[in-house]
């Protein structure tokens, strides 16, 4: 999965890294070549939103918006309040009817409070569902992820064409989702760890890597197949450490005691590195615990 980041250098520019195929040279970006469709570079779309909107379509992590939590919660308990005052009133007028038959059917009940208050009550309940609906299905989006919401920040920064009072939604932390939701979240923080990694320590190098999307000489479009692959790698040796080293562990051990150790000691270590990197839930947890703990007992004793 591809992976933007944008950093501030020393200049107070912004640089950036996103996915593509070979860009263009220096001579080409100095007499401002527009690379062809579909290799469109961010700058060639006019100064503002319509550039804005052209880096955020980069990448699916910068589909990044408010959920707004604090004005959902007023809104709901203020229609749950509307429908708490319906709901006594209705249950004032039954109490105070004096015909018991309007109350044992509604087809013969002539009390026009009662009806009015009914009436109110429906599209009141309505609006309070739907308000319910919605929120529900806007708190399942993920949170924008801390390094995306930095990249939109420093870019922003960097180019200044969006007026800062429309941006500040940015600032609220706390308040921000994503609607990237990758295939497996696991796998996609790693593949974020490894390129922070390669940043960090192999810059020169990882930056040959990067090919063009943006005529600002600090942006830069790395490959992404690098992450992914050294991604899976690790992940594959954790696997193998994982199943492996306790069973070698063991064959080399002749005391049942030892064996019990390792097997303990193992099955930790296996549980912490899932609660660890993965969002395995408890049940989750203690079930591949169980699991795994039953493999290496039943692989090593027999």
């Amino acid at each position: 999965m591809r992976s933007l980041t944008l950093e501030f250098s020393s200049m107070d520019r912004v640089r950036g890294f996103l996915l593509t195929r070979p860009g263009p040279s220096r001579n080409d970006v100095e007499n401002q070549l527009v690379l062809p469709s579909p290799y469109k570079s961010i700058e060639d779309y006019p100064a503002g939103y319509p550039r804005f909107s052209a880096l955020v379509g980069a990448d699916p992590s910068f589909h990044v918006a408010r959920r707004f939590t604090t004005l959902r919660a007023r809104l709901l308990h203020l229609k749950q309040d509307k429908l708490s005052i319906l709901e006594k009133r209705l249950d004032a007028i039954d109490r105070e009817e004096n015909a018991p038959l309007f109350l044992g059917s509604s087809r013969r009940d002539r009390n026009a409070e009662r009806q009015a208050v009914l009436s109110e009550i429906d599209p009141a309940l309505a609006d309070y569902d739907n308000l319910l609906a919605r929120n529900a299905q806007i708190l399942q989006f993920n949170n924008a992820t801390p390094r995306a919401v930095m990249s939109l920040r420093n870019w922003i920064n960097g180019n200044a064409c969006i007026a800062r009072e429309e941006t500040e939604f940015l600032e609220n932390d706390h308040d921000l989702l994503t609607l990237a939701t990758p295939e497996d979240s696991t796998l996609k923080d790693i593949e974020d760890w490894v390129e922070h990694r390669l940043i960090q320590y192999c810059g020169g190098l990882y930056k040959d890597r990067c090919n063009y999307l943006s005529k600002d000489s600090n942006v830069y479009i790395p490959s992404g197949s690098l992450t992914v692959q050294l991604a899976r790698a690790l992940l594959g040796l954790l696997v193998v450490i994982l199943l492996l080293v306790p069973v070698l562990a063991c064959n080399s051990l002749d005391s049942g005691v030892s064996r019990l150790i390792v097997i303990t000691v193992s099955t930790t270590a296996f549980i912490a590195v899932m609660s660890g990197i993965t969002r395995a839930k408890s049940v989750e947890l203690f079930v591949a615990g169980a699991a795994y703990a039953t493999v290496l007992t039943v692989f090593i004793t027999h």
